[in-house]
């Protein structure tokens, strides 16, 4: 790696520290990573003691050795997660530790052979047992970040026709130009991508907004639109597009990169088809060509061209049927116009509009991240053991919206915002 991208990598490492988490002297942080990540993970630790964290702690993940299980363990204990794992993750929770994840798979197409029903049952334990931890993350009660650390085999997987190496470093390029790391001023970027963002985010509460309706006209092979969904919101929606705040005010992205303003579905409000545009990767198996159809808030029919077998398990986790968050974003976004397919859902979800099966964000309701769970229940909010996404927009893709006075606004049209969205007040 050259000199000059080396030290595109450290400032990107100090930005994952400093805007992503943003971690505040005294607070701890936990980094989830692969082992190849490991360059990445040694600058980030150095920027997390030099801006005053009390402990750094490395989760290394390895993915042949996680497959180990799946192909040999006998099968009842695959329901099996052991004590320490749920206090730690309680202890970590309960003492406000920050928590930094690095996507960018080492081994892309490990688990393509492994028995999703398998991977349901590992992932359905840790999900139920962690779930107090998972709410804590997606209600804002401390700092995290999830963004992408090129290794190279994933950077072979999105740039095939380059030898290995020059797609490593492409790939490094790529994600730094995504992420605004290679600005002259990063933080000064994402400050301003943040205002750019609010002015959706106050049109959409502006016009008092109650249901998203997505519309593909073009002709699937049953004649009908490829997509005519409906989304609706809860009765209390709060659109989300700026940093994350936590209880005691300290803001931080969730995503690095992130082009979306999301909002979160009422679990029963949803009607209507849709075909996904992009590879999904539910238990890290790819699935294509996904059509699902929803009646009152829930997934009646599906099916998918390649990974039907996955598809099936991933419905049949508790609360998967039902949508925990729709996004949109606007297809001008930098990720969509480098014109790749990333195989990465943190990179591909911020191509193009998206919804989510499974857990949703309280922030998506006003005031939802000081609720306890039965009155996010009341309101709508659906709660399951995992949060997964998949990306339905396209440049045919005309969105519009229901206001609570039952007019009809227009926010996207093909596929792009419409300009009257991104008018300043």
């Amino acid at each position: 790696m050259d000199e000059s991208l080396g030290s595109a990598m450290d400032r990107y490492a100090a930005l994952l520290v400093s805007n992503g988490v943003n971690l505040q002297e005294g607070q701890s942080l936990r980094i989830v990573a692969e082992l190849e990540h490991a360059e990445l993970v040694r600058l980030a630790t150095a920027h997390a003691y030099q801006a005053g964290a009390r402990y750094v702690h490395v989760d290394w993940t390895d993915t042949p050795t996680t497959k180990q299980r799946l192909l040999h363990s006998r099968r009842e204990f695959l329901d099996y997660l052991p004590d320490y794992e749920v206090e730690r993750h309680r202890y970590m929770t309960d003492n406000e530790w920050t928590r930094l994840s690095l996507a960018g798979p080492e081994f892309p197409d490990i688990f393509a052979d492994t028995d999703p029903n398998a991977m349901r049952r590992v992932t359905e334990t840790r999900g139920r047992k962690l779930k107090f931890y998972m709410e804590a993350m997606m209600a804002d009660r401390m700092q995290w970040c999830v963004a992408g650390a090129p290794t190279r085999a994933w950077a072979h997987q999105v740039y095939p026709d380059l030898s290995q190496e020059d797609a490593l470093a492409q790939l490094w390029r790529t994600v730094l130009h995504v992420c605004r790391a290679d600005r002259p001023d990063p933080a000064a970027a994402w400050r301003a991508h943040g205002e750019a963002q609010k002015r959706v985010v106050d049109f959409l509460t502006r016009h008092a907004v109650r249901s998203l309706r997505f519309l593909d006209p073009t002709p699937a092979e049953d004649g009908r639109p490829t997509t005519d969904l409906t989304v609706g919101l809860t009765d209390r929606p709060a659109w989300v597009g700026e940093a994350s705040v936590t209880p005691r005010g300290v803001h931080f992205w969730p995503n690095m990169p992130t082009e979306e303003v999301f909002s979160t579905p009422h679990r029963q409000r949803t009607q209507g088809w849709v075909r996904v545009t992009k590879p999904s990767f539910p238990f890290m198996r790819e699935v294509n060509g996904i059509y699902v159809r929803f009646v009152d808030g829930e997934v009646v029919e599906y099916r998918a061209e390649e990974g039907q077998e996955t598809l099936d398990q991933l419905f049949a986790l508790d609360g998967a049927r039902r949508l925990g968050e729709v996004a949109l974003v606007d297809v001008r976004s930098p990720i969509n116009q480098v014109g790749v397919v990333f195989y990465e859902a943190l990179f591909d979800e911020n191509a193009v509009c998206h919804i989510a099966f499974g857990q949703a964000y309280p922030g998506g309701v006003e005031g939802g991240t000081e609720l306890e769970p039965d009155k996010l229940d009341a309101l709508g909010v659906n709660r399951a053991v995992m949060h997964h996404d998949v990306m339905i927009g396209s440049e045919a893709m005309d969105v519009y919206g229901t206001c609570a006075d039952g007019s009809v606004v227009q926010i996207m049209e093909r596929g792009r915002f419409a300009s009257q969205a991104l008018e300043q007040e």
